[in-house]
Parts: C-alpha cells; sequence; structure tokens
C-alpha cells in the first residue's frame, strides 16, 4: 500500500465528530481520500460537511492528524508497517462489493494478508466462545466442506466456534477472513497471535477500527455486521441466549442475508440460541449443501424481484445461473465485469460463480473466470 495513500487515510481517521455515513457518503462523493482532502471548503460542504466538520479537516490536513485524536498519525504509520498492514478506502475498486452494499459500510477499513479473499463468495461461521465439542467439530466439519465449496469462512477471531472454523479452513487448503474488533497491529485475544499470522499468509485480517484501538465492549457489535456484510449468508452453530452470535444472526436479517443455525437439544444451555433463531425462521444446517441450496433459491427470487430480463435458457440451469453463466466465455473475466454484463446484484452473481464453479462449467484463474 502506497505510504502517501495510507497516510492520507490516517489523517482522514483521525477526525473526530464524524460519523461513518457521513464519512462514507464524502468518500463516493469525492471518489478518493486525495479528492476530498484536496477539495476546497465551499466543495465540502456542498458535499454535506458542516462548516466545522469542514474546519476540523483542514487543520488534521495542516498537521498531519487532528489534535483530538488519541493517537497520532505517524505512530500510527508505523505500526501498520510494522506487521505489513493496509488500508482501504469504501470508494476503492479493491473495497469488498457486497460489504459496500449494507446501510453502514465502514468508510476505510484495514487489512493484513492477502485482501483478494475479500472479493470471494463467503460464509460467516460463528458461535460460542465456551463451545461444546460437538459445536466444535460441527464448525470445523462446515468450514471444511465451505471451503471445498470453493467459499471463504469469515468469523471473529474469538475463542471457541470462531476458532475452530478458522482453522480448519487453513488446514483445508482455503482461505478465511478474521474481523477484528481492535485496530489492526493488535490480536484479541493474545492466545490467538500465531493463528493471526497463520490467517493472513492465506487470508486476511481486517478491522475498521484505527491502530491503537483496544478491544472495547462497544467494538464488537460494529464488528459483527461486518462479518455478516462480508458474507452471502451467516450460520450460528452454537449459541446461549443472549450472545454476540445472535446479534450478529440480527445484523445478517438487517442486512438482507440469509441465516442458519445448527438444532440443538432443549436441554444444551448454549443452543438455546440456536433454537430461537430456528424458531424465528432461520434454516436448520446440518451440511453445507442446506446453505448452498437456500442461497440458490434465494438469488434467483432476488433476481425476479430485481426485474432482470432472463436470457434465453436452455442449460437446464437455475435462472441466476443461466445469466451469469452466459456472461462467461473463453477469455477471463472478472468479477465487476460480470456483475456489469449480467445486471445481476453481486450477490446473485458470487452465489452463481459458486454453483457454476462446484458443476465444473467454469474455472477461476488469476485473471478472473472462464468457461471449462
Amino acid at each position: 500500500m502506497n505510504d502517501s495513500y495510507t497516510e492520507l487515510c490516517l489523517v482522514l481517521h483521525s477526525i473526530p465528530g464524524i460519523s461513518i455515513l457521513k464519512m462514507t457518503a464524502l468518500l463516493r462523493h469525492f471518489g478518493s481520500p486525495a479528492a476530498l482532502m484536496s477539495a476546497d471548503r465551499s466543495s465540502r460542504i456542498a458535499a454535506g460537511m458542516t462548516a466545522g466538520e469542514a474546519g476540523a479537516l483542514e487543520l488534521a490536513g495542516r498537521r498531519n492528524g487532528h489534535p483530538a485524536a488519541s493517537w497520532s498519525v505517524d505512530q500510527s504509520q508505523r505500526a501498520m508497517q510494522a506487521v505489513s498492514a493496509g488500508v482501504m478506502a469504501v470508494s476503492q475498486p479493491a473495497y469488498p462489493a457486497l460489504l459496500r452494499t449494507i446501510h453502514d459500510p465502514p468508510p476505510l477499513l484495514y487489512y493484513r494478508g492477502d485482501r483478494a479473499s475479500l472479493r470471494k463468495p463467503c460464509l460467516a461461521i460463528v458461535g460460542s466462545r465456551k463451545a461444546s465439542p460437538a459445536g466444535l467439530r460441527m464448525a470445523a466439519e462446515l468450514s471444511a466442506a465451505a471451503t471445498d465449496a470453493g467459499l471463504t469462512v469469515v468469523s471473529g477471531l474469538a475463542l471457541g466456534i470462531d476458532a475452530s472454523a478458522h482453522r480448519r479452513a487453513l488446514s483445508a487448503g482455503g482461505s478465511t477472513v478474521a474481523v477484528m474488533a481492535t485496530g489492526i497491529e493488535q490480536v484479541y485475544p493474545r492466545r490467538h497471535n500465531k493463528l493471526a499470522v497463520e490467517i493472513a499468509d492465506t487470508g486476511c485480517l481486517l478491522t475498521e477500527f484505527p491502530p491503537g484501538s483496544a478491544p472495547l465492549r462497544g467494538h464488537f457489535p460494529q464488528r459483527n455486521r461486518l462479518i455478516s456484510g462480508l458474507s452471502l449468508a451467516t450460520v450460528v452453530i452454537e449459541a446461549a441466549l443472549p450472545s454476540g452470535s445472535l446479534l450478529t444472526a440480527g445484523t445478517a436479517l438487517e442486512q438482507g442475508r440469509e441465516v442458519f443455525a445448527a438444532p440443538w437439544s432443549i436441554f444444551h444451555r448454549n443452543g438455546r440460541g440456536c433454537l430461537r433463531l430456528i424458531r424465528d425462521g432461520a434454516g436448520i444446517v446440518e451440511s453445507i449443501d442446506d446453505v448452498l441450496l437456500e442461497l440458490d433459491s434465494l438469488y434467483q427470487l432476488q433476481l425476479e424481484l430485481d426485474g432482470v430480463a432472463r436470457p434465453d435458457n436452455d442449460t437446464g440451469l437455475p435462472p441466476a445461473q443461466a445469466v451469469v453463466l452466459a456472461a462467461i466465455g473463453d477469455s477471463a473475466v472478472d468479477l465487476d465485469s460480470l456483475v456489469a454484463s449480467s445486471h445481476l446484484p453481486v450477490a446473485a452473481v458470487l452465489a452463481g460463480l459458486s454453483s457454476l464453479e462446484l458443476q465444473g462449467k467454469i474455472a477461476r484463474l488469476p485473471a478472473g473466470y472462464v468457461r471449462c
């Protein structure tokens, strides 16, 4: 990541009092941190900033960081360099496309590892920190199956279910994304330092909090919306009442994503949250097939609701898959091009690509997708 770009993002993040929604809107309006920083005051105010916010931005620009920030830009930049971390703005093409569609996407994301894993179809697997042996086993088996199906496993780097899902995705040769409630240079809990390094080697560590941020209680609900926002669906393996996993399921539903829960005995204390989710309409998950089948149906319905014209379909495929396959030829085509040419929602394209790859009809290359 370019050092000057990182510095600009950190300067923007140091400005107090600007909401996530407003900063995201500003970056989308101006197109980049550099354009926002170089705009004149009248342009900033016309884009929605108050005079006070515009003045705070000017002060932060002159002093290389706002003086009211609890951390310095220079220190934060050194901390990021020490762990080879980068940062991306919501206006960047590299920003996860599915996350960009939620109500309140983070204006800035800090990452360690391969950010390309953020653009693959993702499945969130979450659950109790005090998981039972059965819960840990199910998390591991579902994570391995998701990896075999071409999905990236997303979780929160916590003890229990999260760690089991991350570790099994790695051992299965797949990629996994850990969403953190701290600054990118920190790991919580500390005992997961080694796991975090392994995740960064093949997947990605991700956070919206600037370097120096401690694991404060209020950070975890914010983190949870990223776990679900990155993912096509969220699977809750084991959860008590109440629990953070249920909060993640709630944000997934608010974001219009599918939620699944593992069925547990009424006598299993940490399974009561899952039973509550199932009672309230969550899908029951026993294997990865339950997830894939439901996602396929979900995005066929989404295609119909969006009123997208269907091409002649003699492939025998579901409509959404047929649209995606028709947009792929002998030359590699990337995700953004597929979304543009198919006129489908990003999530529908991602679900279609996963299914088509599983069927052997397409192959994924570094440059994009090709028809087999």
